[in-house]
This record gives C-alpha cells, structure tokens and sequence, in this order.
C-alpha cells in the first residue's frame, strides 16, 4: 500500500490505482458496514438466515434446478442438498 501511494504522488489511491490481486473481482460481493449492537448477536442465527436467503434465491434464479443453484453459490450439488435438509428449506424436488 505504501508503495502504491509513493507512486500515486497526490490525490486518492482509487481502486483501478491498485494491483490486480487488490481489485474487486468479478462476482464479488462487497457487503454494507454493519455495527454490531452493545448487546451483542447470536452469529450462528445470523449466518444461517443468511445462508438460507442466498439458497432460496439462488433456487429461485435456477428455477428449482439444484445443479443450477449449486453453481451460482460455488457449491457442488451434495453440499447444497445437505444444506437445504440442515435448514429444513421446501424446494421442488429436481428428478
């Protein structure tokens, strides 16, 4: 990062100013800040309620096809079977 500022001279260092490996890549997502309350959260509630949406949209996108909706999310197909029986999700069944 120092190095990129030296070279940069003046101005912001934007994100194109930036090595490669630095730069969003594509299909990468960049989440919103989120604060964490003084009362704390339950992670795992909030991490499987998360991991419950992407699934049910990614069925959605894949019109019910699991192989499909596996691909979008970067699993393989057994893995996201599993994932629905764990977070008991109602899919049409794809024979």
């Amino acid at each position: 990062m120092q190095r990129v500022v030296i070279l940069k001279g003046q101005g912001l260092v934007m994100p194109e100013d930036l090595p490669e490996k630095f730069q969003k890549k594509k299909g990468s997502v960049i989440l919103p800040r989120i604060e964490l309350p003084s009362e704390g959260v339950c992670l795992k509630s909030l991490v499987e309620a998360f991991e419950k949406e992407l699934i049910l949209q990614a069925l959605e996108k894949a019109q019910g096809v699991r192989n499909r909706a596996a691909q979008l999310l970067g699993l393989n197909r057994t893995t996201l079977v599993e994932k629905i029986k764990k977070l008991q999700l109602q899919s049409t069944p794809e024979e």
